[in-house]
């Protein structure tokens, strides 16, 4: 081989090298574009809120609903303990989702819609009439503050900044509705979260889609609005509808552009193909040390511990005894199968006989349930002695 050629092979190699350098070190562009989708990760995607749905209901089934609203709800059954979760910019249901929707909840079932536009068959349907406003970004008023109205979450005020659009109800059902959150625009208040009912279910209407994108779920405490108005889910099986949203892809490269097209796609493998064949009869056989990768690490226990501190740090003790004594309940009913619909001392006679844990302790468990159960404020003390409880009749277990 000349020293000629060997040069430009040299530079060749060198070009290649450097434009691939340039393809995987170039930052990605941030997408702005709102998807909504719980498989993006870009700003306002949902993929933290659908992930933490698992973490906020352990107890509670998730489904992903790729397909339309009315195939799935006409090829399954409905159980009147389900609800469907929606959320979008603009939430463009068909004239036949949005019939099949309405009968959904009319039968018992729920529907927990998140957009700035709601379809007017069921704005018709529950009496009401939705406006939204425009604002430039520079504009003072461009920053937007939400609240929830229910007394247990201490009425806090989460900012949202440089919000360009905004919906609020102009028009309710007084009679049926009730308003669960507000705007706050300076001194202007308007509505733009409520529950209404409809025939035996519930419509969830909120018109903020912004507070469940992942951008704001990561800003400041704002996530604590999103795990706030969450808590009103109250069924069994989280449907979350992901029909046609738009997934991101990252925009196409210079390399992309060569695998898309076959001619420049084979002249590329031609190419590697002779580079890998000069490599092993001319160049020098040598290997570089394998790296050792240490396996990721399991932060579960981590994460639980934080999610159980943001709750006690807030003092939710009522809160985090309900959910002990439900996992408890889950617990009695899947491994000795009893029927935890009553708690009384026929249950505490059974439990006692079927684990094998001193009657005391039961007997102390089914006052503790009762007692919270039917109290509507919960002390640390309070939590302290349920969670001791509960521990000594684990320990007990024969």
């Amino acid at each position: 081989m000349s020293r000629t050629l060997k040069i430009y092979i040299g530079i060749f190699i060198v070009v290649i090298g450097f434009l691939m350098y340039l393809e995987y070190t170039k930052p990605n562009p941030i997408i702005w574009t709102p998807t909504y989708s719980s498989k993006d990760k870009i700003p306002f995607g949902t993929y933290i809120a659908y992930n933490e749905l698992t973490q906020l209901f352990p107890e509670k089934n998730k489904k992903r609903i790729e397909q339309s609203i009315s195939s799935y709800l006409s090829s399954n059954n409905r159980t009147e303990s389900d609800v469907f979760f929606i959320i979008n910019q603009n939430s463009t249901l068909s004239e036949t989702d949005t019939e099949y929707l309405l009968d959904f909840v009319e039968q018992g079932n729920d529907v927990f819609i998140v957009s700035t536009f709601i379809p007017t068959p069921i704005l018709d349907s529950l009496h009401l009439k939705i406006e939204s406003s425009y604002y430039l970004l520079k504009n003072d008023f461009s920053n937007v503050e939400l609240s929830l109205v229910n007394p247990s979450f201490s009425n806090p005020r989460y900012k949202f900044e440089k919000v360009e659009q905004y919906a609020y109800f102009s028009k309710i059902d007084s009679m049926n509705s009730v308003i669960l959150g507000q705007y706050h625009m300076g001194i202007e208040t308007k509505t733009n979260f409520i529950k209404q009912k409809y025939g035996e279910g519930y419509f969830y209407i909120q018109l903020f889609p912004e507070a469940y994108s992942n951008y704001f779920m990561l800003k400041d405490k704002n996530y604590m609005y999103a795990v706030n108005s969450l808590n009103y889910i109250n069924k069994n099986t989280i449907l979350w509808e992901e029909n046609k949203k738009t997934i991101h892809t990252p925009p196409d490269g210079i390399l992309m552009y060569i695998f898309n097209n076959p001619p420049l796609h084979w002249a590329w493998v031609i190419l590697l193909c002779s580079f890998v064949l000069y490599s092993l009869f001319f160049g020098k056989r040598t290997q570089r040390i394998i790296p050792i990768i240490k396996p990721l690490k399991n932060t579960t226990v981590e994460f639980t511990q934080t999610i159980g501190n943001l709750y006690y740090n807030n003092k939710e003790h009522k809160d985090i005894i309900n959910k002990k004594i439900k996992y408890f309940l889950y617990y009695v009913k899947e491994h000795y199968y009893m029927n935890i619909e009553k708690i009384n001392t026929e249950f505490s006679d059974l439990l006692h006989l079927k684990s094998g844990v001193p009657k005391e302790i039961t007997d102390k468990i089914v006052s503790l349930i009762q007692k919270n159960l039917n109290s509507d404020i919960s002390t640390e003390e309070d939590l302290k002695l349920v969670n001791r409880t509960i521990d000594l009749f684990y320990k007990n277990i024969n």
